[in-house]
Formats: structure tokens, C-alpha cells, sequence
């Protein structure tokens, strides 16, 4: 899984890390440490110094797979630029420092065994800046996972235009962006690995469109340097703003990865995108539906919400193996009451997503499931991308509905539901749901527009909190256990009006009691329902899927409404009749008639 690291500060980067003997950042000597040989990171404070793009792409590459392409372009000086050094002189000197002809180096190379087309900028040359050979050999190195369907791969670092091209170089940015786009368009997966400092055009074009964005940490990140951002604020900015940290909180990157990790999780990323086995059904068999035992609603309800109940998290790591969390919504920020991320289930790669109450110290940080707008935005860009790669979808929902704050007002929390519900009902992969908790209301909906929705024994369904529903018709919240009864809220209930389709049993007592028992029974009809859906064409999938909830409703025509009361009424008044009938007959010692089976055997005596 990916893990957050700790912020790092920002220090100096003398011109050779090798040179070092003691760090920089805390003081710890390392020379001879193998750690910092190898990875150029404090192994005290983990602080991680810049790396080439040879030694970078050396790091996170298979040894001995690397193969350069477009080593032959080299930059010009189209404006014969000059201020006190000419532009070739720059370029001249770059050159002879760094061993490049041009700032940025591309190729293929085998990643853990998946081959894959990946370009490495180096700071080193110019400070990272992007001319029009390097946006020329970026461009080329996308197009060429495009066409040969490979994985792109972008280690990104510097990204300024290079003032010495001019508008030259700014256009490098559109170039790139359209490339981009047509890559994505073909479904080929694309990571982009943040490394100190990353800014200007690069940040705001190809690096900010990856699938899947990991930084190093302490990584200086910023689309303006932090000095203009405190000239346009006209005030300091906090501490911790334009780096990786900050950027992982408000949304915009997926993940932080110390360096000594990152190729085993880059391996692990490609695998899952590139994975290319589905489940198919080895034996047509059903398994059987397994009948509730009778109990009230309302101890249903407690069940649901019982403290210790499994979470999403606590089935996730049971059924879901090799789990990568996504983070972000790219826009706003990171919301800890959705999971979204990508993982095997039962060996195939699927999209998970999930609704997370919380346990212990994660109860207030997930609000008990409470999703915020950005939580749904998360789950919606988990969808493109399940889209993309078409992997199927499974959703978790387990809230007692959306957050009803301010801020989830601000933030546009009824267009993220809407917008998330729009998306499911017509995604071209298989969606499967699983009410494991609580269902409450929009909140739950929002992730329930599904091929197939299966719901935990004790779990509920509800557009209402019993309690709230007591106050609003009773004002008498002592009534709780009669409103939660007439809600029909238990997937008893919801089974038998067709909201759901499978019932998924739990130990007795509840799920609680068995963490392991009630995902394995979790897991065997999970996968029974991706089966059903799985081999299912698109458009079949999606035109079944519109049909399942259109028909969902118990309504009538107004003639209709007006003949069915008229029917209850005639047959109300002819039982009134009937009862007056018996009366008059007792009254006048005529005796009842006798049943049907004694006056068959008073005739045949007679």
C-alpha cells in the first residue's frame, strides 16, 4: 500500500551529493553509507538529495533494460539569444557538466518485469528547464507508448519554459498536453514521479495528467515559485506550502513515497494497470440464498451501527490483496471517509471504492462516513480511470449519509452526488455494490448505482435516520422501534422489493464477532456477482443496468389509484355486512351456518 511520509524541509543541494560526508538537513554523517551511495537519502533523517536522470532512471528501472531513443536531438538557438552569455555557451557548458545533449533522457526499460517507455528530466541541466528539444523528445517518448500500447513513465523535475526559446518553448506545453490527451484516449496507463524542485509548464501540463501521481518527500512543488505566490498574496505563506505535503492534502497528488520504495511500488502500479486475466465461471452454479433469521428492525439498525462492526478498511485487507490507495480529487482535496484504490479480488485487478467510518482516533478524521464533496470527486475519478483501464468496479457503503455542513455546501456537495450517481449509471465496466453498514439516504445511493448490490445481513437501507423519521411523524422519538419497522429499511426488506439482489449472511450475533468469517462470506458472493456481470458487453451492461433502476417504484394512474379504493371500499362494506348478518342471526337464536365440511356431512346423513 501506498504510505504518507513525513514532511521534509527544504535544503541546500550542493552540485554533487556524492561529495557529501554529513547531511545537510540534520547534521548525520553518512559517509560510506550504502543507503545514501545507493539512493542519495539521508539514512537518519531521510532527507533525499537530487538525483541525474541516468541515476534516476538507473533506480527505478530493471538493470541492464534501459534503451535511449531520440538520443540524436539536440537544442538550436532559433532567437539568437544573448544576455551576458550567449545561448550556446549555456548550452555548451550544460552539456559538458552533465554528459547530456539536452536536458531530459528517454527510452524503454522493463520495470519489474513490464516494459515501459519512461523519461527522466535532470535539474542539473539548465535547472530543469524545458526547451523545444526537450518538449520534442517528451512528446516523441508519449507517442511511442501510444503506439506500441506501453506504459509512460515520467520523472519529472524542473519544468520552467526556457527563456532563452521564447515562445518557442512555451508552446512545448501544448504539444506535450495533446499528446497526453491521445494517450489517454488509448488506455495506456501513465505515472508521473515528482522529484524536487517541479514547477512551470511541466507541473501545469503533462505531470499534472497522469493516472497516478507519487512525489519523493520534501519535494518543492509549485506551479509559481513560492517567492511570486508571497508577491501576488502580499503576505507570507504558511510553512509548508509548495511541497509534496501540502500538495497530497489539498488533492493533488496520489501518493509519497520514500526513494528506497519507490521502484517495488511502481512494479506493483504497473502489474495491476496492466493486468490482463479476468474470472471466468469454471462450473454454472448458484449459490444458494441463504434466509435471515426473524429480528426487529431496530436491533437491525443497532447492529449496523455497533462500534465494532467491520469497516471498508478492515474488509479491504482481507479480500483485497496488493491494495493501492489513490488520494485526491485533483481539485479541492483528499477526503479519509472515501478509500479508493486499486487491488486484486480473487486474482483479478479491480477498482475499489468506499465509504469509511472510521475506528478509534479515524471515527472524527472519517466523520463516521459523512463523505464531503471532495470524497465523491475522488470516487468519480476512480471511475474514469476503472473506465480507462476497464477494470470492474467494487463499492463499499457503509455512511449514515453525505456531510450536511457549510463547507460541504461551499464546496458543491449536491452536484459531486449527482455528478457520482450520473457516472455510475452509465460506466462501461461492471459495478458491483455492498451495503456492509449503514445506508443512509443520498450519501449511499451516491455509490449504489449498480449491475449488482449485495447487503451485509444486519446492514440497513433508509432515506431517513429511524430517529429523525420518529420526530418528524410522532414527534416522539420513544417510537423509534415501530418507525424503523414501517421504513422497511433491513435487506430482508429491501431484498423483497427488489432494491437488492443478494442477501450476505453474518455470523450470529453480527458481524462484529467475526471479522474473518463475515468477509469470507463477504468475498463468496462478491465474486459470485462480478461473474454474473463480467463477460457482459458494454453497452448490454449499461442498457440492463438504466433498466434495473427504471423500473424501481411502486406507483399507479390516477384511474388505477381510484378503482383499487374502490374495490377496498365494496369489500370493507361487504364484510360489514357479513358481520351484521351473524349478528342478527345470534341475536335471533337462528344459530351461525355451519362451515363448509359439516354441511357436506349434515346432507349426506340426511
Amino acid at each position: 500500500m501506498l504510505k504518507e511520509m513525513p514532511e521534509q524541509g527544504a535544503v541546500p543541494v550542493p552540485d554533487s551529493a556524492a561529495d557529501l560526508d554529513r547531511c545537510l538537513n540534520c547534521g548525520a554523517e553518512f559517509a560510506g553509507d550504502l543507503v545514501f551511495r545507493r539512493y542519495r537519502v539521508c539514512p537518519s533523517c531521510r532527507h533525499h538529495y537530487n538525483l541525474t536522470a541516468a541515476e534516476r532512471v538507473e533506480l527505478l528501472t530493471d538493470p541492464g533494460t534501459f534503451h535511449e531513443t531520440n538520443a540524436s536531438l539536440v537544442p538550436i538557438d532559433p532567437l539568437s539569444f544573448s544576455d551576458s552569455v550567449t545561448y550556446e555557451d549555456r548550452l555548451a557548458q550544460a552539456q559538458n557538466v552533465t554528459g547530456l545533449v539536452e536536458g531530459v533522457v528517454t527510452g524503454t526499460a522493463f520495470i519489474g518485469g513490464n516494459e515501459a517507455v519512461v523519461a527522466s528530466l535532470d535539474y542539473g541541466f539548465m535547472g530543469g528547464t524545458i526547451g523545444s528539444a526537450v518538449g520534442e523528445k517528451i512528446t516523441l517518448a508519449a507517442e511511442m507508448a501510444q503506439q506500441r500500447g506501453l506504459p509512460f513513465v515520467l520523472m519529472a523535475c524542473g519544468g520552467a519554459p526556457r527563456m532563452q526559446e521564447g515562445v518557442l518553448a512555451l508552446m512545448q506545453m501544448a504539444k506535450m498536453v495533446a499528446t497526453v490527451k491521445r494517450l489517454h484516449k488509448k488506455g495506456t496507463p501513465f505515472i508521473t514521479v515528482l522529484a524536487s524542485p517541479t514547477s512551470g509548464h511541466l507541473l501545469a501540463g503533462p505531470a499534472s495528467m497522469a493516472d497516478l501521481i507519487i512525489a519523493e518527500p520534501g519535494t518543492l512543488i509549485g506551479f509559481a515559485p513560492k517567492r511570486v505566490a508571497e508577491e501576488a498574496t502580499g503576505k507570507p505563506l504558511p510553512k509548508d506550502s509548495h511541497t509534496a505535503e501540502f500538495y497530497l492534502q489539498h488533492g493533488m497528488i496520489d501518493a509519497i513515497i520514500d526513494r528506497q520504495r519507490l521502484k517495488r511500488n511502481l512494479e506493483l502500479v504497473l502489474d495491476l494497470l496492466s493486468f490482463k486475466f479476468r474470472l471466468t465461471i469454471a462450473k454454472r452454479a448458484r449459490l444458494r440464498q441463504m434466509e435471515s433469521l426473524d429480528a426487529p428492525a431496530w436491533k437491525r439498525v443497532q447492529l449496523a451501527r455497533h462500534a465494532s462492526r467491520p469497516t471498508s478498511r478492515d474488509y479491504i485487507e482481507r479480500i483485497v490483496s496488493n491494495f493501492v490507495e489513490f488520494h485526491g480529487d485533483r481539485l479541492y482535496g483528499d477526503d479519509a471517509a472515501v478509500v479508493s484504490g486499486i487491488g486484486y479480488l480473487a486474482g483479478e485487478a479491480v477498482m475499489v471504492i468506499a465509504q469509511e467510518r472510521g475506528r478509534g482516533d479515524d471515527v472524527t478524521k472519517c466523520r463516521e462516513g459523512r463523505a464531503y464533496p471532495e470524497g465523491y470527486r475522488k470516487a468519480q475519478r476512480a471511475m474514469q480511470l476503472a473506465a480507462k483501464f476497464k477494470l470492474p468496479v467494487v463499492t463499499f457503503i457503509d455512511t449514515p449519509g453525505a456531510y450536511a455542513g457549510l463547507q460541504a455546501e461551499e464546496r458543491g456537495i449536491a452536484s459531486a452526488i449527482s455528478g457520482t450517481m450520473s457516472m455510475m449509471s452509465d460506466l462501461p465496466t461492471p459495478i458491483v455494490s455492498v451495503i456492509i453498514g449503514e445506508g443512509g439516504s443520498e450519501g449511499a445511493l451516491a455509490l449504489s448505482v449498480a449491475d449488482r448490490v449485495l447487503m451485509m445481513e444486519n446492514a440497513i437501507y433508509t432515506p431517513i435516520a429511524p430517529e429523525a423519521a420518529a420526530w418528524i411523524l410522532f414527534r416522539d422519538p420513544q417510537r423509534v422501534h415501530e418507525v424503523a419497522s414501517s421504513l422497511k429499511l433491513t435487506a430482508v426488506d429491501c431484498r423483497a422489493m427488489g432494491i437488492i439482489d443478494s442477501l450476505i449472511p453474518e455470523p450470529e450475533g453480527g458481524a462484529h464477532l467475526d471479522f474473518d468469517e463475515s468477509a469470507r462470506q463477504l468475498e463468496r458472493l462478491l465474486v459470485q456477482a462480478l461473474l454474473d456481470v463480467q463477460m457482459t458487453f458494454s453497452r448490454t451492461l449499461v442498457n440492463r443496468r438504466y433498466k434495473k433502476f427504471r423500473k424501481m417504484g411502486n406507483y399507479s394512474t390516477y384511474f388505477e389509484a381510484a378503482l383499487v379504493k374502490e374495490v377496498r371500499q365494496t369489500r370493507q362494506t361487504q364484510s360489514i355486512a357479513a358481520n351484521v348478518k351473524d349478528v342478527i342471526a345470534r341475536a335471533l337464536g337462528r344459530g351461525v351456518p355451519p362451515p363448509p365440511v359439516e354441511e357436506v356431512r349434515r346432507r349426506r346423513t340426511t
